[in-house]
């Protein structure tokens, strides 16, 4: 079955800085392009404004007053994450327990109303990807950390057409795991959705952009 895919979805951050109540000023003014479909890692210390610059996009944080947040040129600053569109992995990857891993991946797809076809075929190309066929069936407490991380990785991907974030780091990934993947990058991210993450250090991949946050 061809599983036909929505156009990606461009990304800018415009003078976007944050400002807690308590005067902790969380991130410092923020211009940013992401283009349709790249994938990028926001790299720097704890405490420079990694994680609040995804929860922006998202739309969990608002930015200070000017700061502007563009999806395709259309600014969504004021839209909540209901109507973002957008998929987001935290560190706890929030899986369900009381489902499969199945059916943590293909539950986004459920939700949107998407066929039952469509879903079981999205699925078991991300089951594929992710080099967990043989989990599918198997709960989320009878996974290891790195598997679980690749469950929550794999439901976000699966929204292909959506942005998306992440801040869980890919500490749990194997050598041969993260080689295989990247080495799939065509058919994982080319034509996909932007795709931002987090981390403190990292390895450089091809398919790789790098952004670096100063504290």
């Amino acid at each position: 079955m061809m599983v036909q895919r929505a156009a990606p979805v461009s990304i800018a951050l415009r003078k976007c800085r944050k400002t807690f109540p308590d005067g902790t000023r969380a991130l410092e003014s923020l211009d940013l392009t992401i283009e349709a479909g790249e994938t990028i890692v926001l790299l720097g210390p704890s405490g420079c404004g990694k994680t609040t610059t995804l929860r922006m996009i998202a739309g969990l944080e608002q930015p200070d007053e000017g700061g502007q947040v563009l999806f395709d040129g259309v600014d969504v600053t004021a839209q909540p994450i209901e109507k973002r569109n957008i998929g987001m992995v935290f560190q706890s990857y929030a899986l369900f327990p009381n489902m499969s891993v199945a059916g943590n991946i293909g539950y986004g797809l459920r939700i949107r109303g998407k066929s039952k076809a469509e879903s079981n075929a999205r699925v078991s190309e991300m089951l594929d990807l992710m080099r967990i066929s043989k989990l599918a069936e198997r709960r989320i407490d009878q996974l290891s950390g790195g598997q679980r991380q690749r469950v929550a990785l794999a439901g976000l991907w699966l929204s292909s057409h959506a942005p998306c974030c992440s801040t869980s780091r890919s500490r749990h990934w194997t050598p041969n795991f993260g080689r295989s993947c990247g080495s799939r990058s065509t058919s994982c991210f080319e034509g996909s959705a932007s795709r931002l993450s987090t981390s403190r250090t990292i390895r450089r991949k091809p398919w790789l952009s790098v952004i670096a946050l100063s504290s």
